[in-house]
Order: C-alpha cells, then structure tokens, then sequence
C-alpha cells in the first residue's frame, strides 16, 4: 500500500529538516559520526533555541529528526541527547525566557557526563582561547569514549572522583592534538600570552619585567602567609569576642608581642581597633569564610581548618586579598605588583606609573575620568593588605620606597600567576 500525501508531506519535511541539520552542524561536511555528544548538547540546548530561527514547534521537530539520524549512524548516546527530559525542560526554559533559558542551559552542561569538571590544576574559562577550547573539545570526546568503553559509568557512586582523575591525568599527560605537549601546559601559555596582551597599553611596559619569571615552571608554594596562620592559630577551637565583636585582648596583646611594629607608639594597643593589621587579617579571615561565629564565640570553620594545615590553599587565598575583588582593584594591584617586581618605588612615583593604566581601562559609573585620588585610594588598600601579610617590608619612613619583602616576592609572583594563568570570564 502506498504512503499518503500527509506522510509523503512529512517525509519530505524530514528529510529537508535533516539537510538542515547537517548543514548547521557538520558544515565542512565532515561525517556525522565524528560529532561528540558534548556538540550536540551545545546544538540542543543553546544554539537550538537561541540561534536557530524557528518556534517551539518546529525545534521539537529539530531534535526528533536529529535523534533519528544519529541513531541511523549509530550515535545512540548523541541521539538520546535529543530525546531527553534534559532537553526538553532547556528548550522549555527559553520559550519562558532568556535568563530562565541561560540558567537551565547552564544547569545541564554541569550535569552532563560529558562535561570536563574543574580540577585542581585547571578551571575553565566561561571565555576561551583557541587552544583551550581544543582542549576542552578533546577530553569531551576522550570522556565520551570513556563511557561508551564502560571505562566511566555515570551512575556508579564513584564517578564524579573516577572522571576528575580521568581529567587530571590527560590535561598533564602529553597529547598528539598538541605536538606531544600537555595540554595543561599549552593552556596556561596561551592564557599569559592573551594576559600579557590585554588593553589598556598603558600596563604592557609594566609587565614586561615579571614576563619571564611566569614563563619559568611554577615553584612549589611556600609557606608565605604568615601572619594569617598566626591568627588562624590563635583562633584554633574558639576564642570569646568582646561585647562590640573584636578579638580579645588577649589575642590583641599576642599579636603586639609577636608583630610589635604592628604597633610602634605609645605603651601597646587596647583592642582590635588600635591594629589595623590585625583587623584587616580578622576581615580576611570572615571574608573567605575560614572563621564561624555563633553569638560571641569565633572558631575556625571547615575552610579555616584546611587552611591552617594546607600552605598552598593558604597562599593562595592570601594572593587573592591582596589582589582585591573589583576589576578596578585587581588592574592596580596587578601594576603594582609588576613595577615593585622591577624596584623598589617611592609611594608618589608608583602612583604615576600606575595612574595612566587605570585612566585608561576605568571611569566612574557616572562616566567622569578617574583622577589620581582614586588611584591613591585603591594603591592604599593594596598597601594596607601587604603590610598586614608581610608582604611588604617595613618603611622607615614615609619618603621610604616601598618593596616586597622576602615573603612578599615568590607572594607577588603566586598572585599574578592567578591573573595570568587564571580562567577568563570576559573577553
């Protein structure tokens, strides 16, 4: 018996669909079974609903044809894919709107087997260059092949730990895709190097002479946090706040017999307010969340547990205070950092060095220039997270120049290695 007209109709809008479809995703005419899952996770739950001209309707009928053409390659986990609850809640998502279809898209890719997590050795950037998104495309394909292989299985408990170790491994492990190199090492290069290049010009002299010690392999961490230990110590299992909420007294008067430089006048500070240092490395404490407070009692939270025994976590999160938490922040800590990595710098003539790189990159939110004052103001927070670090060495004076002391420097490279080899966010 013959087919009828609606069915000849809709086959023929299939197979139309399906050359569309192949058009989108395999435009060089690649063969279809070299498409990984992870693409078509991308194709179904972004550039489907948002870039694809077409209503709710027609991108139901999208991922139907395209789940039976890669069942007809034999691409039954891409194809599932398509006909997944996960895809459909996403394109519902976007029908409700934008944001609701970001956060859902967002949601899934987390979620997905496929997805490359975080590791310790590298986070990925929301932005990517063009040898990180290599990466990114190879190890989805090579965790793919894990789980057709039975090598992963996603609904074993074990499997969040057994892919982390998977991802670790292959980001360190030399890769033909990349000339025999690993890929965290391509990864990171590209990142100092699109770092390095980023506007405003204004900071490329000043970087210039911290370029080739960030090419140099990173030296293990040392212990260059300190102070910030010290406390961490004092805290330990609790100590009592005063009735306003500073530390004790007796912690305030350890801090002035172990750092009395802290303190150089007078017969000995009162309380947390007379040793801004000391309140600076409390508010860094509560800031990163390494203290719990429960009415007056201050005690060490998990965080602040694995930092007192881990120095690499310890000096990292002490590079980040000092680096700050605005953009605005970060750009004059990042210059600073270059310049005193160079020399030694009189306070006003590492303002001038600095002051033309913020000009250029910021103004207020009213859109007026920003003046030398501001540059002063965020190079004074710079200054005051230092001292309270150890960071910088102690001025005779105020006409003294300012340096990294011998914690300070390997601190200083550590907290522009964040900058430069970190994940990008923004273009």
């Amino acid at each position: 018996m013959g087919r009828s007209a609606a069915e000849v109709t809709a086959s023929v809008a299939d197979e139309a669909m399906a050359q569309r479809l192949l058009g989108w995703l395999v435009p060089d005419g690649d063969p279809l079974v070299a498409l990984s899952a992870a693409e078509v996770e991308r194709f179904c739950w972004y550039e489907l609903p948002r870039k694809w001209h077409g209503d709710a309707r027609e991108q139901q009928r999208a991922v139907a044809v395209l789940a039976d053409v890669l069942t007809g390659v034999g691409r039954v986990r891409a194809a599932a894919v398509c006909t997944s609850a996960t895809t459909a809640q996403v394109l519902a998502a976007w029908q409700r709107s934008e944001e609701a279809g970001f956060a859902a898209y967002r949601k899934a890719v987390a979620a997905s087997p496929t997805t490359p997590p975080d590791v310790p050795e590298l986070s990925w950037g929301r932005v990517m260059g063009i040898q990180e998104a290599l990466a990114r495309a190879n190890l989805e394909g090579r965790l793919e092949r894990a789980l057709d292989e039975g090598e992963l299985d996603p609904d074993a408990r074990t499997f969040p730990a057994a892919r982390r170790r998977l991802v670790q491994h292959w980001i360190t492990t030399a890769q033909p895709v990349f000339e025999g190199r690993a890929p965290l090492e391509v990864v990171r290069r590209e990142r100092r190097e699109l770092w390095a290049a980023a506007p405003p010009n204004e900071r490329h002299a000043l970087l210039a002479a911290v370029l080739p010690a960030l090419e140099e392999p990173a030296m293990a961490p040392v212990d260059t946090a300190e102070p910030l230990r010290w406390l961490l110590e004092q805290i330990g299992d609790g100590v009592t706040l005063t009735q306003s909420g500073y530390l004790p007294r007796e912690l305030v008067a350890a801090a002035f017999a172990r750092y009395p430089h802290w303190y150089p006048i007078g017969k000995g500070p009162r309380s947390e307010a007379d040793l801004f240092q000391l309140a600076g490395l409390h508010e860094l404490a509560r800031t990163h969340r390494l203290v719990a407070k429960r009415h007056r009692m201050l005690k060490l939270s998990a965080a602040g547990r694995a930092h007192l025994t881990d120095h690499q976590l310890r000096q990292r999160t002490a590079a980040l205070a000092w680096l700050g938490t605005t953009a605005a922040e970060r750009q004059v800590a990042e210059c600073a950092l270059c310049a005193l990595w160079a020399e030694p710098r009189l306070r006003d003539d590492l303002r001038d060095a600095l002051h033309p790189v913020l000009a250029a990159g910021f103004t207020h939110g009213d859109g007026t220039a920003m003046e030398r004052k501001d540059t002063e103001r965020l190079l004074w927070r710079f200054w005051h997270t230092g001292r309270e670090l150890g960071y910088l060495e102690r001025e005779r004076s105020i006409d003294a120049p300012i340096s990294l002391s011998a914690t300070g420097r390997p601190a200083a490279l550590a907290a522009l290695r964040l900058l430069a080899e970190g994940p990008r966010d923004h273009i």
